[in-house]
């Protein structure tokens, strides 16, 4: 078939097909996906404060007996939240 007919792609000076251009490799909008990886990056932190604060409340609420008793291992590994809230 001929492109007259219209059923052959375009071809360019080397012989390649032409393509549409500005069809990256990037289809998704960019400041929407930075936004939604910075939600769940907030949410992620929020997280994780979270488990902390849980984590120490449970630790005070401890007796001083049973703190001794379970040693150093059984404290929380992350640094105490801040109560700025």
């Amino acid at each position: 078939m001929s492109a007259a007919e219209g059923g052959e792609k375009k071809r360019g000076p080397k012989g390649g097909v032409k393509h549409q251009p500005g069809k990256g490799h990037d289809p998704k909008s960019g400041p929407l996906k930075k936004k939604r990886f910075a939600r769940k990056a907030a949410r992620k932190r929020q997280q994780a404060e979270d488990e902390a604060r849980k984590a120490w409340a449970e630790w005070d609420d401890l007796e001083d007996e049973a703190k001794r008793l379970l040693g150093p291992a059984a404290q929380p590994k992350g640094p105490r939240p801040n109560d700025e809230d």
